[in-house]
């Protein structure tokens, strides 16, 4: 499995920047994690929890954050305390929030004995790279399936190529000898745009069938 050391290695290559003089490692990490977070929904990991546990009289529960944050694909819950058997839960609501969703049980009784667990499963985004330098990055692992490990790359290049526009479009810094010597707008914009068509067109092959979900 690929690693953020192994995509920083790629990005060096493709930038010929091994010092990291040009973008900075953790810019670098930065664009590798904001292409990450583009690939989502169309590339996800699968995440469970069995924290929520049902309690009498209460049919509101606050969704744990490691789930609260994807598409919920099913809920369950559990035939009875410690049972280890889970049968889908169909008269449950869930209030959206940006940081906290909440799941709401419809019925006026509970679903199963107080005690028992609710199981949630989700499609959720890619664990972002967290790294404070480059020999840290090579143990922290890349979330998404085999084989797509090239796409957060893809997109980090679209990003650092276009770094240079802005510098590029300052007239202080405009001159007869930059014109001769350097690229044109134009080429920063269409490299940028290229890394990005690729990335796109690569997301397009890989994307992962979505799991039909059950309510």
């Amino acid at each position: 499995m690929s690693s953020a050391g192994d995509m920083i290695d790629d990005l060096r290559d493709r930038l010929n920047d091994a010092a990291d003089t040009q973008v900075p490692f953790a810019t670098k990490l930065r664009f590798l994690n904001r292409g990450q977070a583009a690939m989502f929904p169309r590339v996800f990991k699968l995440s469970q929890d069995l924290t929520i546990t049902l309690a009498t009289n209460d049919f509101e529960y606050t969704l744990p954050a490691n789930v609260g944050a994807g598409k919920v694909l099913t809920v369950e819950v559990e035939s009875g305390v410690a049972s280890g058997r889970f049968l889908p839960l169909t008269r449950y609501d869930i209030i959206p929030s940006l940081t906290a969703p909440i799941l709401v049980l419809l019925d006026t009784a509970l679903p199963s004995a107080s005690g028992s667990r609710v199981r949630i499963t989700v499609a959720n985004r890619l664990d972002p790279f967290v790294a404070a330098n480059y020999t840290a990055s090579q143990s922290v692992t890349f979330s998404g399936p085999a084989g797509t490990e090239e796409l957060p790359i893809l997109y980090a290049m679209g990003l650092a190529t276009a770094r240079v526009l802005d510098d590029r479009m300052d007239y202080t810094r405009y001159s007869a000898t930059q014109v001769n010597g350097s690229v044109d707008p134009n080429d920063i914009m269409q490299v940028s745009q290229f890394w990005f068509a690729q990335f796109e067109l690569l997301l397009d092959r890989l994307q992962m069938p979505f799991p039909v979900s059950r309510s």
